[in-house]
C-alpha cells in the first residue's frame, strides 16, 4: 500500500484502503466514506503548473456532464499541495483488460459495450465537449461489465466547427489529420477513434499495424486495415464507415446509434427532485447546519456537504440502506437556517411534437442545467411536469482496405447545443411549477421540529407542549412567523 498524503480535513471525511492506480498524472486509491460507508475513488493530483490544466478540465467536465456511463463525481477538495478528486469507485476493471484476458469480445457483449460508449460520447459532444484520449484503458466496468467513461485530463469545450490543432491522445487511437499534423474537428476525430475501439474489442488486435513506427502512421493516413473472416456484413460496414480517412464523409454519433448493427442502451433517467428532500433531511440528522447544506447544494460546491449528498443519493440508487452502517454522535441543535433565496425544482424536458427527434436516447443534463428545490415544511415544492445511416455494400473479401474514395460513408450532421462557457448557469423554467405539496409534508416534519425546537431556545418566551401534537411550541409567538415562513394553514 501506497502512502498518500492525506490533509485538509480527508482522514475526518475518508478511511483509505489501499491503491489502485498510479502514474505520472496522479495516484489513485480506493477509501470508503465515513458516513455512509461507500467505497469511492480518490484521484491524488499534485498542484503543480504542469498539472493544473488536466485537473481544471477533468473537474469541469465532470460538473457539466451526467451520463449514466460517465464517471461521476462527487467531491473535490483542494489544499496548499494536492488536489483530491472522488468519483464512483468502479470495480470491473478496463476494456484493454478485458479484451486481453479473455480475447476478443462476442458480438453480444460488444454491442452491449460500444452502443453504452457511443451513448456517453454522443452526450459529450451535445454538451460541446470532446475526450481526445478514447482508448481501452479508459473505459472503465462495472460489476456487471457497464461502461463507464473516464480520463477527461485531455477534453476540450469547443463548438461545432472549431478546428483543434493540439495533438495529443494515444497515437494508434489518433485520427489520420491529427497523425498529418492538420487542424482537425475534435468530434470527427473522437469518432475514428470509436470505430479502432470497435474494431480492437471484436478483433482482439489493432486495425493498423506496421513493422515500423512510419508504417503504421502510412497505414492510419491511408485507411489501411484487414477484415477477418468472422466479422459479419453488418459490423464491416459500420467499421468502413467509421474508419472513413475523410473527414466530413465520417459519421457522427447520431448517424453511428442509427445504424442497424448498433444496440443502443435503455437508459433509466431518474426523475428524483434535486435536492431530494428526503436526503436533505439525512443530511440534518448527520450534524450538517441548514445554512450550509442550502448554500452547498444550491451552488453547487462538490464540497464535503454535496459530497455527502451525492453518495446518499447514489446509495438510494442501489437500494442499499446506510442507517445500518451508519452511527453518528449527537450533534445538537442546528442553527436556525439564514434566510436563502428559494430553489426550483429538478425537471427533464419533453420533446414537443413539432421537434425533430435527433436523439433517441435522452441524457442526464448537466448539472449546471439542473434547477434546485429546498423549501420549509407546508410550502409549495415545485416538481417536474415531465422527465442511420446504413449504406448496404457488397461484402468486402476476407483482405479489405478502406482508403479515402471507396470507404462508404455517411455526411457529417451536427445536432448539438452552442454553450458560451462552463459550467452554465441555472435557468428558471416557469412553465414547470406544480403544487405537491401532500407527498412533501411527511418529508419535512423532521426539519421543521428541529427548527421549531431550535428557534423557541433561542427565544425568551417559555415553552408549552401542545396536546394534539405532543409537540413543543412558543406560547406567544409562532416559530414559523419569527423565522420568516409561512404558517400552516389547515
Amino acid at each position: 500500500m501506497a502512502s498518500l498524503p492525506r490533509d485538509g480535513g480527508l482522514d475526518r471525511q475518508y478511511k483509505m484502503l489501499f491503491t489502485i492506480g498510479q502514474g505520472g498524472f496522479g495516484c489513485v486509491q480506493l477509501a470508503l466514506h465515513r458516513l455512509t460507508g461507500m467505497p469511492v475513488a480518490i484521484k491524488v493530483v499534485e498542484n503543480v503548473k504542469k498539472h493544473l490544466r488536466l485537473v481544471l478540465s477533468e473537474i469541469a467536465v465532470l460538473e457539466t456532464v451526467q451520463h449514466p456511463h460517465i464517471i461521476r463525481l462527487f467531491q473535490v477538495l483542494t489544499t496548499t499541495k494536492y488536489c483530491y478528486i472522488i468519483t464512483e469507485y468502479v470495480p470491473g476493471g478496463n476494456l484493454y483488460q478485458l479484451v486481453k484476458e479473455e480475447g476478443r469480445l462476442q458480438e453480444e457483449q460488444a454491442q452491449k459495450i460500444f452502443g453504452q460508449l457511443v451513448s456517453a460520447i454522443r452526450c459529450c459532444h451535445d454538451h460541446d465537449i470532446v475526450h481526445r484520449d478514447l482508448k481501452p484503458h479508459n473505459i472503465l466496468l462495472d460489476a456487471q461489465r457497464n461502461v463507464k467513461l473516464g480520463d477527461f485530463g485531455l477534453a476540450t469545450r469547443c463548438g461545432a466547427g472549431t478546428v483543434l490543432y493540439g495533438c495529443c491522445g494515444t497515437k494508434s487511437y489518433n485520427a489520420p489529420e491529427m497523425v498529418l499534423r492538420e487542424g482537425y474537428d475534435g468530434r470527427k476525430a473522437d469518432v475514428w477513434s470509436l470505430g479502432v475501439l470497435l474494431y480492437f474489442m471484436t478483433t482482439g488486435h489493432h486495425p493498423f499495424r506496421g513493422s515500423t513506427l512510419e508504417e503504421t502512421k502510412k497505414n492510419i493516413t491511408i485507411g489501411m486495415y484487414d477484415i477477418p473472416a468472422h466479422i459479419c456484413g453488418q459490423l464491416e460496414n459500420l467499421i468502413h464507415q467509421i474508419l472513413t480517412v475523410v473527414p466530413e464523409r465520417r459519421p457522427s454519433t447520431e448517424d453511428i446509434q442509427h445504424h442497424p448493427w448498433v444496440k443502443n442502451p435503455e437508459e433509466n433517467i431518474s426523475s428524483d427532485p434535486y435536492p431530494d428532500p428526503k436526503i436533505v433531511d439525512k443530511l440534518f440528522d448527520h450534524g450538517f447546519a441548514a445554512n450550509e447544506i442550502f448554500d452547498s447544494l444550491q451552488k453547487r460546491k462538490y464540497d464535503e456537504i454535496m459530497g455527502t449528498y451525492l453518495l446518499l443519493q447514489e446509495q438510494l440508487h442501489q437500494g442499499l440502506d446506510s442507517t445500518s452502517s451508519v452511527t453518528t454522535a449527537d450533534p445538537g441543535p442546528a442553527p436556525p437556517p439564514s434566510p436563502v433565496p428559494p430553489l426550483t425544482s429538478g425537471c427533464y424536458l419533453k420533446r414537443r411534437a413539432s421537434e425533430p427527434t435527433f436523439g433517441l436516447l435522452h441524457t442526464r443534463p448537466s448539472q449546471q442545467h439542473l434547477p434546485d428545490v429546498l423549501t420549509l415544511s407546508r410550502q409549495k415544492i415545485n416538481q417536474s411536469v415531465s422527465m442511420s445511416l446504413w449504406c448496404p455494400q457488397k461484402k468486402s473479401p476476407t483482405s479489405s482496405h478502406a482508403p479515402p474514395t471507396k470507404a462508404a460513408s455517411a455526411p457529417c450532421v451536427y445536432h448539438s447545443r452552442v454553450e458560451e462557457e462552463m459550467p452554465l448557469p441555472p435557468g428558471p423554467d416557469s412553465n414547470m411549477e406544480k403544487s405537491c405539496l401532500p407527498q412533501n409534508i411527511e418529508c419535512f416534519s423532521g426539519l421543521c421540529r428541529r427548527i421549531r425546537v431550535c428557534l423557541s431556545r433561542l427565544c425568551c418566551f417559555p415553552r408549552a407542549s401542545n396536546p394534539q401534537t405532543g409537540r413543543v411550541f412558543n406560547n406567544k409567538v409562532d416559530p414559523l412567523k419569527e423565522s420568516g415562513g409561512r404558517c400552516s394553514e389547515e
